[in-house]
């Protein structure tokens, strides 16, 4: 087996040794461990799964002619019917829009008249659904293609055990809108106009006391090619996948070894099945196959690149395209995934 045995400093992985261990008399392999366990100590020991089934490569950052755009945890949805990324900067109260080489096309929302701007989604007839929050209420505004608000959705037969949901997170997907209110741990599903079709109490789910529920806030959400929702919770070192007819699966353990959660951020599922878990105290993405095993993990703090630092929105296209938004100006990284 290759291990890789690597060295933090300042949190950027240097000093690379890699250590065969080839078939010996065992004193000498006595003598080998000896030698790597100060190493081992300091720093750990990183072992590669050998049957990683994906490997990931950094393609560029999102960008206009000025260079890469210093978005901070900045919330991403990918317009699979035009090729367009959009991306809704919370910090200035705009959205952008991005082809698929990565190069601002068209941005809006930033003459304030939208509001704050919490989270955006394109449904399959090119309206834009920003979901926005003013002084006095909140509410997802429907936009044309210039990003000028035509009218709201309106929210409509939610169920009583509904009635003071608060809107966190919109995702359009397969002719469905999945609003999250990740602080009361409810997830509501509605057709294209508003209209509730079905509702997942979440907490209800996994065990958390009404009481317990805003401590308990889901940190990242999306929904695969399957129609499960996937999601994750910090406190709870774990990931979700629920299905529609409600049943629920979860994994992740605590630590800072590979494949292990430290504060779990956004969640994506590819075509394949392999799950993308963002790690934004590790700065890292962990990824595993579809029963949830191990596979890889890339990124890691620091300044070059292909590094990233806090990542927390993940977003993918169908192209094999993995964005992710950071903090520290670090702006939204794009990864090709291939496949072994």
């Amino acid at each position: 087996m290759d291990c890789i045995a690597y060295v933090p400093r300042g949190g950027i992985q240097r000093n690379v040794m890699i250590f065969k261990l080839k078939s010996r008399p065992l004193s000498a392999l006595k003598r080998a461990m000896a030698a790597l366990l100060p190493l081992v100590a300091l720093s750990g020991v990183m072992c590669a799964p050998a049957l990683a089934g994906v490997e990931t490569t950094f393609l560029y950052s999102l960008s206009n002619f000025s260079g890469r755009i210093p978005f901070n945890w900045a919330n991403i949805d990918v317009d699979e019917e035009r090729n367009e990324i959009y991306v809704a900067d919370t910090r200035l109260g705009e959205i952008r829009i991005f082809n698929q080489k990565g190069m601002e096309i068209y941005r809006f929302g930033d003459d304030g008249s939208l509001g704050t701007i919490i989270d955006v989604a394109v449904r399959s007839d090119g309206a834009i659904l920003v979901l926005s929050q003013t002084m006095k209420e909140q509410s997802i505004l429907i936009c044309n293609f210039k990003g000028e608000p035509v009218s709201t959705l309106k929210l409509q037969n939610f169920p009583p055990d509904f009635s003071n949901f608060s809107t966190s997170r919109v995702v359009y997907k397969y002719g469905q809108l999945y609003l999250l209110d990740k602080r009361s741990l409810r997830l509501a599903v509605t057709d294209p106009a508003g209209v509730f079709k079905k509702g997942y109490d979440i907490g209800s789910l996994i065990n958390i006391e009404e009481r317990k529920r805003a401590a308990s806030e889901i940190s990242g959400f999306s929904v695969d090619h399957q129609g499960n929702m996937l999601f994750t919770i910090a406190v709870l070192f774990s990931a979700f996948k629920l299905n529609p007819d409600g049943k629920i699966r979860s994994f992740g353990r605590p630590g800072s070894a590979p494949g292990r959660f430290n504060i779990t951020g956004g969640i994506v599922a590819d075509a394949n099945g392999y799950i993308y878990v963002a790690d934004r105290l590790k700065s890292a993405i962990i990824v595993f196959d579809q029963n949830f095993r191990f596979q890889t993990e890339f990124g890691y703090r620091g300044r070059r690149p292909q590094n990233l630092i806090g990542p927390r929105s993940l977003e993918l296209d169908d192209s094999g395209h993995l964005y992710v938004s950071q903090l520290s100006d670090k702006g939204v990284s794009v990864f090709k995934i291939t496949y072994k």
